[in-house]
């Protein structure tokens, strides 16, 4: 009978050894920094963040990968220029929710921003690079380059007047 006990024990003990490390091994997988736009979207599309904190390090985690996939473009990854031209949305998505937190944690976030814009700005010119062939080779005249500038205007103006729109629903 106590041989029974024994190997009972040792078999429970051995079973919450294997579930605690189960345990742990999981929350390592949920932690894991995303590494493409599939990966952002699925952890942070339709995300509401409950404070300035888990906002900003996940606002780090997308503009970390949106450099890294620039960086992988501009090596000539077709799949990370795709992703790039796709950030828009997911990053519209975010701002969203930016308006709130630059008003319950404005001087957080102001610095978050600073620190951001300088880490898009190293970009830059790889964005330029990667871009520049679309419009390599086309010919414009000044009357077409006009009209091809007025409609993106127009665009931007379009998407800035959503984006106020929605900022005040907030």
């Amino acid at each position: 009978m106590k041989k029974i006990i024994n190997i009972l024990a040792i078999g429970i003990i051995v079973f919450a050894v294997f579930s605690c490390n189960n345990k742990k091994n999981e929350q390592k997988v949920k932690t894991k920094p995303a590494e493409t736009l599939e990966e952002l979207n699925e952890k942070y599309s339709k995300k509401d963040f409950k404070d300035c904190d888990e906002f900003l390090a996940a606002g780090d985690e997308i503009i970390d990968v949106y450099i890294k996939r620039v960086n992988e473009a501009y090596d000539g990854d077709e799949k990370a220029k795709a992703d790039v031209e796709e950030f828009e949305k997911l990053m519209l998505e975010f701002d969203k929710q930016a308006d709130k937190f630059s008003s319950e944690c404005p001087e957080k976030f102001d610095k978050w921003a600073e620190k951001t814009d300088k880490r898009v700005a190293e970009i830059t010119e790889k964005l330029i690079v990667i871009f520049y062939d679309e419009y390599e080779g086309l010919e414009w005249n000044d009357e077409e380059l006009e009209k091809e500038l007025q409609k993106q205007l127009d665009e931007l103006n379009e998407d800035l007047k959503k984006v106020q729109k929605e900022g005040t629903e907030l």
